[in-house]
C-alpha cells in the first residue's frame, strides 16, 4: 500500500472516530421522565378558641344519707362549651375549657333532688394525630340541686372536682365533635328536715360539637 494510501485511510479512520465522539457528546433528544410529585398530607392544627354545645347523660349515687333519702340520681344534661386549645410542635395539645348546663340529674326516695345546672372548668391534655386528639382532663365542677324533704325545699350549691378523658376529631373544616366521660364528686350538704348530708358520685357521658373561631 502506498503512503497516500496508508495517509488516506489514517485520515478516514480520524474523521469516523472524531464524528462519533461528537454525536456521544451531544445532548439526547430522549424525554426526561416525567416526575410524579408526592402528594402532601395535610396535618391539622388545633391551636385557637373554640365554642360549642353539648348534651349527656348522668348517672350515679348520692352519698352520705342522701343514698336513703334520694335513692340513686340519673338524668339529662344540656349545654354550653368554650375553650382555647395550644398545640405545641411536638403535638401534644394543651387546653382550658368550660362548660355551663342545665339538668334534670334526679333521684327521689322519701325526698327527691334535683340537679338543675351544672358547671364544669377543667384543664385538657391531647396528643394530635392529624384529625383525631384523644385527651384526658380534670378540674373543677359546681352542681346546684333543688332538694326536698320532709316538706321542706332548698337549693344547695356543691363545690367539687371532675377528672376524665374523651376523644376529639375534625369532622368538616372549622367543624369538631367530640365524645367524652367524666367522673364528678360533689361535696355534701345539709338535707332539709334531716340530720345527715348529701353529696354526690356521678358519671357523666357526653358528645359535644364546637366551631374553632
Amino acid at each position: 500500500m502506498s503512503l497516500l494510501s496508508r495517509l488516506s485511510l489514517a485520515t478516514a479512520t480520524l474523521l469516523i472516530i472524531g464524528t462519533s465522539a461528537y454525536a456521544a457528546d451531544l445532548p439526547s433528544k430522549k424525554a426526561a421522565p416525567k416526575t410524579i410529585p408526592t402528594p402532601v398530607q395535610k396535618m391539622s392544627n388545633w391551636t385557637g378558641v373554640y365554642g360549642g354545645l353539648n348534651a349527656g347523660l348522668g348517672f350515679g349515687n348520692f352519698t352520705k344519707e342522701g343514698k336513703d333519702v334520694f335513692g340513686n340520681p340519673t338524668g339529662g344534661t344540656l349545654g354550653v362549651t368554650g375553650g382555647y386549645n395550644y398545640q405545641a410542635p411536638n403535638n401534644w395539645v394543651y387546653g382550658l375549657e368550660a362548660d355551663l348546663s342545665l339538668g334534670n340529674i334526679k333521684g327521689s326516695n322519701t325526698g327527691s333532688s334535683e340537679a338543675r345546672y351544672l358547671n364544669t372548668f377543667r384543664g385538657r391534655l391531647g396528643y394530635a394525630m392529624n384529625e383525631t386528639m384523644p385527651y384526658v382532663t380534670a378540674g373543677y365542677a359546681g352542681a346546684t340541686t333543688h332538694d326536698s324533704n320532709g316538706g321542706s325545699t332548698v337549693d344547695n350549691y356543691h363545690n367539687g372536682y371532675t377528672l376524665g378523658g374523651g376523644v376529639e376529631a375534625i369532622i368538616s373544616g372549622p367543624w369538631t365533635a367530640k365524645a367524652e366521660a367524666l367522673y364528678i364528686h360533689l361535696e355534701e350538704k345539709d338535707i332539709p328536715s334531716s340530720g345527715g348530708s348529701s353529696g354526690a358520685d356521678w358519671g357523666l357521658v357526653r358528645v359535644g360539637l364546637n366551631y374553632k373561631f
